[in-house]
């Protein structure tokens, strides 16, 4: 009789100690005012921003994880926490291999961004791997997209490029992109859109033994 008596106090000992602790929990809660984290302009994905949120106690070694991430910024006024997440400039989006591709060809995955930031990315890289941006590419990309209208990029035998214009046509760019051959498609890109064999693709990979082909 007295074991049932001891078991039934040491039960109810146990009852009464969960009871205190759920009402200290409670109380705690109620105390603790609630934070608002609000992300400013984000283009990166709600599940994405959750995770950062989990890691805010630690979000400086957490980010550097993220090399897509230029640099971020955190305000704290009262209960409410803004968070700025600054991305390095998009180069191109491969629908293969399901990457960003960064113009320091730094690569991520699609998961951690916004639909629409996706969308926004002009370039489609056709490569069979992300395209990787060579120093050629970098240093002239900008003048060879100002005399073509290019909507998709190919990264071709690790060396080259193709680019596949609005129109349907490619361009076989040579494995070296310089000022000369800038200068010869400035010099000549008229006569090359009117030329009646240029309906295809332009043919540059020989250019710099003055040899082209049209088709």
């Amino acid at each position: 009789m007295k074991l049932r008596y001891r078991k039934l106090a040491i039960y109810l000992s146990s009852i009464f100690v969960l009871m205190l602790f759920i009402n200290f929990s409670i109380n705690y809660i109620n105390k603790k005012p609630l934070e608002i984290i609000n992300f400013i302009y984000s283009d990166i994905h709600e599940d994405f921003e959750i995770e950062i949120t989990n890691n805010l106690n630690d979000i400086n070694n957490y980010l550097k994880e993220y090399s897509f991430i230029e640099s971020h910024l955190i305000k704290r006024k009262n209960n409410k926490i803004s968070i700025q997440i600054n991305l390095k400039k998009p180069f191109a989006l491969n629908h293969l291999t399901e990457e960003v591709i960064f113009q320091d060809n730094t690569k991520a995955s699609i998961i951690y961004f916004k639909q629409y930031y996706l969308d926004n990315i002009n370039l489609i890289d056709i490569s069979k791997n992300s395209i990787h941006i060579n120093d050629y590419l970098n240093q002239n990309y900008q003048s060879l997209f100002s005399l073509f209208i290019v909507e998709q990029i190919e990264y071709i035998e690790d060396r080259r490029y193709n680019l596949l214009l609005s129109n349907g046509r490619v361009v076989m760019l040579p494995k070296v992109i310089d000022s000369k051959l800038i200068n010869f498609i400035k010099n000549n890109i008229d006569i090359i859109e009117k030329s009646t064999n240029y309906q295809q693709f332009l043919d540059l990979r020989n250019f710099h033994n003055k040899t082209i082909r049209l088709k």
